[in-house]
């Protein structure tokens, strides 16, 4: 009597288990909807609040005569055409919905230098008067001293959540002359997040409380009612201890539930009933039981036997397959790191790998107005033709002998003379592949009925290289040598190599270049550099 009723107590625990899960399902699927739905009504409300920002910055912008900047400051607001231009500020702010202030400052080292104002609060401010940089607006300050666009800011404070935007001014010389900025309230967003969050709080309640109801139905009439009956009936048949009379009688009990509840009751159900039937038939033939097991216990010998053989041969498979593999990834590690990089981070898993050469020949090449072809293409046709071409470039860079470093978008990088031998061929190995490249983008045109123009830039010089990451690794060079082959490139002409001068005189007694140009490169002041000729 005891055992029954502490699995009946077991099986209204699994009842209450049940239902339990159901609820917690359904408050975490209601605060994910709700989290994700807050948080797309969020980014949207911000984008279209920076929009509204961005355009109240560029209407103020155009409003504003940057040339006067300088009288505005000197006279103040009684100079000729300032009230007018304040009034139009005014009606941009009154008329842009959730816009807070509009405002023009000349941002200085000192500070912001108020030239025009919109904020009703405050009309007695002088032309010229500085604000003090606050704290959290300092690290934009050196952006903004020369003219650079930042993004918008975001500001949460005694005025409010607001969200501000800057435009620079620029005067007819083309220097800065002033910002343009906006103040967009964001505090409707702040209530509808409030609001929002205590409806679904109100809709939880009642889906939680029907989910608890209909839980509980579900789980007694469906679950622990059928296994209550199940459980009551299993602990008799095992009290039996033997007796075929009892067993039997409480076969026949079993069989009476006519348990149907379409599901894996029923089928815990039925294979009970089968299995106390068949207990008490084996109970009855228990000799023959017992040569069956025998047989069994034979059979299953053999069966082990198999399965032994089968698990060798297997193991011998899957040997093979590993040494298949093996192979493979080693060959999929040269098709893109170098050889000698490849066998070193085989043989040194783990360990930093970089080497310093002394003599080493970079090259980029970038399609010319690639962004306004991509436009007018699909990203099918796009992602075709750079697959085409980029393939191309890889065959003659293996038949070149020339490492090919990595693409990056429509640009194409690639190194020779990657070894410490100082005295390589490497140069002279690049303008081959140099010309053969302008060849292939012909040939290309030609047979593809395009127009793909590209730039070429070459320089020569000591770099470091070296492999970075743990999982998708990648094989890179840095240096000036690089950053100077970038600039040869972007500077240089469709269709033409454009070279430095270090590469120049490695390779002026190979090739005719034109005379020398020069050049401006970032961090490093005018260089002089060369156009090969064509052959």
């Amino acid at each position: 009597m005891e055992e029954n009723t502490q699995r009946r107590k077991a099986i209204h625990s699994l009842k209450l288990k049940i239902v339990l899960a159901i609820a917690v399902s359904a408050l975490i699927l209601t605060v994910t909807m709700a989290a994700i739905s807050l948080s797309l009504y969020t980014s949207n409300s911000r984008k279209e609040h920076i929009k509204m920002a961005q355009g109240a910055v560029e209407l103020a912008a155009k409003c504003v005569d940057a040339d006067r900047i300088d009288e505005y400051m000197e006279v103040g607001k009684s100079v000729e055409g300032y009230a007018e231009t304040h009034d139009r500020l005014c009606d941009i702010r009154k008329n842009i919905p959730d816009i807070e202030y509009v405002y023009v400052y000349r941002i200085l080292e000192d500070g912001c230098h108020v030239i025009f104002d919109t904020d009703e609060e405050g009309q007695d401010f002088k032309v010229g008067e500085t604000i003090e940089f606050d704290e959290t607006f300092l690290p934009y300050v050196p952006s903004l001293l020369e003219g650079k666009e930042i993004e918008p800011l975001e500001s949460n404070d005694r005025f409010g959540w607001l969200l501000t935007v800057y435009r620079p001014i620029f005067a007819s010389d083309g220097k800065i002359s002033a910002y343009a900025g906006a103040d967009i309230s964001m505090n409707a967003l702040n209530a509808y997040k409030r609001n929002f969050l205590l409806r679904i709080a109100l809709y939880f309640v009642g889906i939680f409380v029907a989910i608890m109801a209909i839980g509980l139905w579900y789980s007694t009439k469906y679950l622990s009612k059928p296994i209550n009956r199940i459980a009551y009936y299993a602990g008799d048949f095992m009290a039996s201890h033997g007796n075929l009379e009892e067993m039997n009688l409480c076969v026949e009990h079993i069989k009476g539930l006519k348990i149907k509840t379409g599901d894996e009751v029923e089928h815990l159900y039925r294979s009970f009933s089968m299995m106390t039937e068949d207990m008490v038939e084996q109970i009855k033939s228990i000799r023959e039981q017992a040569a069956t097991i025998n047989r069994m216990q034979d059979e299953r010998i053999l069966i082990m036997q198999r399965y032994q053989d089968d698990l060798e041969r297997k193991v011998v498979e899957r040997t093979h397959e590993l040494r298949l593999e093996k192979e493979k990834s080693e060959h999929l590690l040269l098709n893109i790191l170098p050889a000698p990089i490849a066998r070193e981070l085989t043989e040194r898993p783990g360990q930093i790998i970089a080497k310093k050469y002394p003599n080493v020949t970079v090259l980029f090449t970038d399609i010319v107005g690639f962004t306004r072809m991509s436009d007018r293409m699909t990203a099918e046709q796009v992602v075709t033709m750079l697959n085409k071409m980029v393939s191309r470039f890889d065959i003659r860079a293996k038949q070149c002998g020339i490492e090919k470093i990595k693409t990056i978008g429509d640009a194409y990088m690639a190194a020779s003379g990657l070894s410490e031998d100082s005295g390589n061929d490497g140069a002279e190995k690049m303008l081959k592949f140099a010309r053969i490249l302008i060849e292939e983008v012909r040939d290309f045109n030609a047979r593809y009925r395009a127009d793909v123009k590209i730039r070429v830039g070459m320089n020569t010089g000591n770099l470091v290289a070296g492999v970075i990451g743990k999982t998708k690794f990648i094989y890179d060079v840095w240096g000036d040598t690089v950053n100077v082959a970038s600039r040869m490139e972007s500077t240089g002409e469709p269709m033409k190599i454009h070279v430095s001068e270090s590469t120049y005189e490695q390779t002026k007694q190979l090739c005719t270049y034109s005379d020398g140009v020069d050049v401006e490169v970032k961090g490093k002041g005018l260089m002089r550099t060369y156009f090969l000729q064509p052959v």
